[in-house]
């Protein structure tokens, strides 16, 4: 058993609970009938998330299961489809359970372990329908916080030439390699945990952080994207907008196009 946070929040607030818990180092947050529960990250104490929301909603530290937390999504996953080519689905989600609308699309199949990122969150489809669009063959594409590696993993199946995923957690580098090779796009993902070890510039940057993050990367992911190349950031929300958006212009970025799916947020950036 581990400590966790249970905060009572209505569901038309769930999602700015939600949000406060992620940026204070939520590792899995369960929805419950009027409740959110959530599981600190490594080295994060339960009582940063507890004050996170305390001041706004009623929250208390709780023991659960983490493990059973983080597992609770598995038997309610789906194929889940991205723009105009992608269905992304866990390998345990037979084909024949794919919706019509799915046929004739491109798929990624992808496990995400315990790492962040199995397609079925807005931010990671907003990011998939970019990379949708964006990916025309033989790009070069690096994926920072890249979790499950499902929007590397994807660009490649959708041909770009060859990724780079990049993640602070062991586990997240695992299962990128793990989906890489599902795929059968391994030979052309490489897998680092610092974006200065990535070297090189990119065509396309991707980037699904939550908003503290983004702040820290936008000058890393300015300083890779090669001319005319196109920077994607997502897992900020909408209400959010204008501070992501001050932070990669301060990077050299501006705007050129915008997604929004269930109030989440995703950018496409071009050097100015």
């Amino acid at each position: 058993m581990s400590d966790a946070v249970r905060v009572a929040v209505t569901p038309a607030e769930a999602e700015l609970a939600a949000d406060a818990l992620w940026q204070a180092g939520a590792v899995a947050i369960e929805e419950q009938p009027g409740a959110l529960v959530a599981g600190a990250g490594d080295g994060i104490d339960p009582a940063a998330l507890l004050a996170a929301v305390a001041a706004r909603w009623p929250a208390e530290v709780v023991a659960v299961d983490l493990d059973a937390a983080l597992d609770a999504w598995r038997p309610h996953a789906r194929a889940v489809v991205a723009g105009a080519r992608l269905l992304v689905r866990p390998p345990w989600v037979a084909r024949h359970d794919r919706r019509p609308e799915a046929e004739g699309r491109v798929e990624v199949v992808i496990d995400p372990g315990r790492a962040f990122g199995h397609g079925a969150h807005p931010s990671t489809r907003l990011v998939l329908a970019a990379l949708d669009s964006l990916v025309t063959g033989g790009e070069r594409v690096l994926d920072v916080g890249c979790g499950s590696g499902v929007l590397a993993v994807a660009a490649l199946v959708l041909g770009a030439g060859t990724a780079v995923g990049v993640d602070v957690d062991p586990g997240a580098r695992s299962a990128t390699v793990a989906n890489a090779a599902r795929n059968r796009v391994a030979d052309r993902l490489a897998v680092v945990d610092d974006v200065a070890r990535a070297g090189g510039t990119y065509d396309l940057v991707v980037a699904n952080l939550l908003l503290p993050q983004h702040r820290d990367v936008a000058p890393a992911a300015a300083g890779v994207v090669a001319e005319g190349g196109r920077v994607v950031v997502s897992g900020v929300l909408v209400a959010q907008r204008a501070e992501a958006e001050a932070a990669y212009r301060a990077a050299g970025l501006d705007v050129r196009a915008h997604r929004a799916d269930d109030g989440w947020l995703a950018l496409t950036l071009a050097a100015r």
